[in-house]
């Protein structure tokens, strides 16, 4: 569950400021599929990093499974965010001196946590099971994002943060990751929140937001 409450996020320059959100106030319930979609630049990738702990806002509310993100120290929100929090980056951040399976289970092993699957498993449904001893620079970049789709998934974390997962891939490779993260969350029973400027990636989703008016607008594709 994600709860937003009043939430205000501003960037200030020497010539201006420029208001990203103002008094937002969102719920997600668990086990949500959310899309957040609009233009480049008008604060979809803010949200996520918000949400996250990543930045802060200028003034708050947001519970995230009932804990208040603005009590945590810098320390706190880190650790939450590895025990609580996946990610699919949108430029992937495999480390290329690791293998495949390697890649999947770092942030397992580096913050010990429960997995949904095992890594045979988890490469079989992203049908790239064959590469498990493969190095980032052997695989095509479709490989790369199911390799970032397994990884988001394979740990148990309550929610996965998503950063335009199709804004590189042709439409028939952009259809198979959506489809693929809509299966694992079905299996998986996590909060997706996936930002994205692509109305096909909405159609996966339950729910659709645009960002508009400093907030957030249900909407319909």
């Amino acid at each position: 569950m994600i709860d937003i409450k009043q939430l205000n996020k501003s960037y200030k320059s020497p010539e201006n400021t420029t208001t990203i959100y103002k008094d937002l106030n969102r719920h997600v319930e668990s086990w949500s599929f959310v899309c957040i979609m609009w233009r480049s630049g008008s604060g979809k990738s803010t949200l996520l990093q918000l949400l996250s702990g990543l930045q802060k806002p200028d003034t708050w509310t947001i519970a995230v499974n009932d804990m208040q993100l603005q009590t945590l120290t810098q320390q706190q929100a880190t650790q939450r965010r590895g025990q609580n929090i996946s990610f699919v980056f949108q430029q992937f951040h495999l480390l290329p001196h690791l293998t495949v399976e390697e890649n999947i289970l770092l942030p397992v092993h580096i913050n010990k946590l429960e997995q949904n699957f095992d890594v045979k498993t988890i490469l079989q449904k992203v049908w790239i099971s064959e590469k498990i001893n493969a190095y980032p620079e052997q695989l095509s970049w479709w490989e790369q994002q199911r390799v970032a789709i397994a990884r988001a998934f394979i740990a148990k974390t309550p929610i996965l943060l998503a950063d335009e997962p199709t804004w590189s891939l042709d439409d028939a490779n952009a259809h198979a990751i959506l489809w693929l993260m809509k299966e694992l969350h079905e299996e998986t029973k996590n909060t997706i929140v996936m930002i994205s400027h692509d109305t096909m990636a909405a159609k996966y989703a339950d729910i659709v937001y645009r960002v508009a008016d400093y907030g957030l607008q249900t909407t319909s594709i």
